[in-house]
């Protein structure tokens, strides 16, 4: 992953609410608004379909993060836009995955990451968030390009088509079905957020 220097920069204009939304901040520059919102605390919003909701709730993860900033970006038609990338879910990046999946037979379960994509560079604004994982994911199976916003809709049919992408890699993942991989994802969720209060705890300790 690079840094938000990579990004151009510009001047924000008052051309939309997400732009609306970083003036009233006083974010007056693009690169500004990545700074802020990268630095926004980690965390699952009560709804991912539309990004304005992390200036309401104070704090985003990787869906609503990097959609506020894609549509920032577009409507100062700047060429940089939010991509999905599909990657294997183990302990290397949560610890205590591995437990959950082995009893049926998995090394990994297919999981999915976003990040902002301009020319050949890759910026994740979640990177050093406290977020649960381990690293910084670099390596991806699939990566595809997608609206700033996804309904849960939308985004539930992108991981199904990708996941039959997946059945030559783990064949297992087919005979389990899409159910028992949305179960077992739910439970890597619950890992993941247990893992990122672990993470919150250790840090809060060492700051006092």
């Amino acid at each position: 992953m690079h840094p938000i220097n990579v990004l151009p920069d510009v001047a924000l204009q008052p051309h939309d609410p997400i732009s609306e939304q970083c003036l009233q901040r006083g974010l007056t520059t693009f690169h500004q608004a990545c700074h802020w919102v990268k630095a926004l605390p980690y965390g699952a919003n009560s709804s991912s379909e539309d990004s304005l909701i992390l200036f309401e709730e104070g704090y985003g993860n990787c869906t609503t993060k990097h959609g506020a900033i894609a549509r920032l970006a577009r409507a100062h038609q700047l060429p940089i836009a939010k991509h999905l990338g599909f990657y294997r879910l183990n302990d290397d990046i949560v610890t205590g995955v591995t437990a959950i999946l082995q009893p049926h037979g998995l090394d990994f379960i297919p999981q999915s990451h976003c990040f902002l994509v301009y020319g050949d560079y890759r910026v994740d604004l979640t990177e050093d968030n406290c977020n649960g994982k381990n690293k910084t994911i670099e390596d991806y199976d699939f990566v595809v390009k997608v609206q700033p916003d996804l309904t849960e809709n939308q985004h539930h049919a992108i991981y199904c088509d990708h996941l039959q992408r997946y059945h030559t890699i783990a064949p297992q993942l087919e005979t389990l079905g899409n159910d028992q991989v949305f179960e077992l994802l739910i439970s890597c969720d619950r890992q993941l957020k247990y893992q990122c209060s672990i993470m919150a705890s250790s840090l809060a300790n060492a700051a006092s």
